[in-house]
């Protein structure tokens, strides 16, 4: 990373920081809320507040004719379909297992940046994709049924596939941010999930009862909505268009880290030892991946 690509770190760290307590507030959020409630509460209001503070600039959000189906296959994969993965794999094991499964974000944008974006993997490259995806072997096979984790081994299951879908998202907004300001693709994915997860989250309210809204469940809506959806992901397509899809995905693999100390302060929820292990190889995988990252495609400046 160049001295210039350097000064966009912070931003990053911070997304890291913003995405990393998600997964600890979404579990709170179940807590009173069903999978699809949770979604919709998040960016239903994201969508309300994108639309309030830009709305004096809103040729940010026209799109021609020619691009919606770009749109429409960005947003059906993210947030769509990894909200889907990553709630339900919140709710069925602990956020910290949860957010090390997501570090194997990177490995999949390697490989979706290959073949969408002709980025080059370096051999240490892979080396460090392979030791995380170890890691993650290791941390699954050590999880244990508990309260915090009543099924362990369907929710990492439904992890990997949310990771998948950010992999795959990195490459895809990557093409889209060269063209479009970040706020674009963040108004539109607020957009298409408010309208995607409404119908399920009545047919949830219909199926399960009345909602559960304590101080503890708004409050922790109010950060999935206005800190993760509205500003991470902002922070995220932002990087996306001034940095290679698969250097902004080596930031994903900080977000154990955040989820960790946060879950284990909220709920107490503590590794095992075998799973420091597991941590301890996503780690150096963290490293060979940055150190030698892929040789990415120039980026362009968003408009």
């Amino acid at each position: 990373m160049s001295a210039g690509q350097g000064r966009y770190v912070p931003l990053l760290f911070l997304m890291t920081l913003l995405f990393g307590g998600s997964f600890v507030a979404t579990k709170i959020a179940l807590e009173g809320l069903g999978v699809f409630q949770v979604v919709l509460g998040r960016y239903a209001l994201a969508f309300l507040v994108i639309l309030a503070v830009f709305w004096r600039k809103r040729h940010y959000f026209f799109i021609p004719r020619e691009d919606w189906k770009h749109f429409l296959l960005l947003t059906a994969i993210e947030p769509i379909g990894y909200f889907i993965f990553e709630t339900y794999g919140v709710r069925l094991t602990s956020p910290s297992n949860v957010a090390l499964i997501i570090a194997t974000i990177p490995g999949f944008a390697v490989i979706f940046a290959v073949f969408l974006l002709n980025e080059r993997p370096t051999r240490k490259t892979l080396a460090g994709i392979a030791l995380s995806f170890v890691g993650v072997y290791v941390i699954v096979q050590a999880q244990q049924t508990t309260a915090l984790a009543p099924h362990p081994l369907l929710g990492s299951l439904f992890t990997l596939g949310a990771a998948m879908c950010a992999g795959l998202y990195n490459s895809l907004a990557r093409r889209l941010t060269r063209r479009y300001h970040p706020i674009t693709l963040t108004f539109y994915q607020s957009l298409v999930a408010t309208f995607f997860f409404f119908p399920l989250a009545l047919g949830e309210l219909w199926l399960g009862g009345e909602p559960v809204l304590n101080q503890r469940v708004l409050i922790s809506l109010l950060y999935l909505s206005l800190g993760s959806s509205v500003l991470g992901y902002f922070l995220l397509n932002y990087g996306l268009s001034r940095l290679g899809a698969s250097r902004v995905a080596i930031f994903s693999n900080f977000i154990p880290v955040v989820t960790i100390f946060v879950s284990y302060l909220i709920f107490g929820d503590m590794l095992r030892r075998v799973q420091f292990v597991g941590t301890g190889l996503i780690l150096i995988g963290i490293y060979l991946t940055y150190r030698y990252t892929l040789v990415p495609d120039e980026p362009r400046s968003a408009r």
